[in-house]
């Protein structure tokens, strides 16, 4: 678990955050061609990548007498994750090839947004923990 002063907590927020945003805008263009002949939906996956990185500092599998040396892992730094764009597919596409399920992009968004918000939310705990260690608690 991340410490209340640890790079990493506020990397990991920072990333959560433009995932987040980068999610928001491509459900959002789903949206918009819900219309468009032949549209395939997309959607971006994170969580896991985050997840794997966030680990990255744990102990390998291997012992290790150089740093330069492999530890047997396989983890990016946490700063270098990228998202994944997938086809996110309906089971039932239009006639006219469009995979767009409105209602399935309006859950996701609605999703999105609540895990957005619960970032934004851990963010400002974090720097109101910050400010009552530095001001002593006044």
């Amino acid at each position: 678990m991340p410490g209340m002063f640890d790079n990493n907590l506020f990397t990991l927020v920072q990333k959560t955050l433009d995932f987040r945003t980068q999610r928001q805008d491509l459900l959002t263009s789903n949206i918009a061609n819900k219309d468009t002949p032949g549209y395939k939906a997309e959607d971006m996956v994170f969580e896991k990548s985050l997840e794997k990185a966030l680990h990255a500092e744990e102990p390998g599998l291997l012992k290790t007498t150089n740093p330069r040396h492999f530890d047997g892992r396989n983890t990016p730094p946490l700063k270098l994750v990228e998202a994944q764009r997938i086809h996110s597919a309906s089971p039932f596409p239009d006639f006219d090839g469009n995979t767009v399920d409105l209602d399935r992009e309006m859950a996701k968004m609605a999703e999105n947004q609540l895990m957005y918000n619960a970032s934004i939310r851990m963010l400002t705990h974090q720097f109101r923990m910050l400010k009552t260690a530095i001001t002593e608690g006044r």
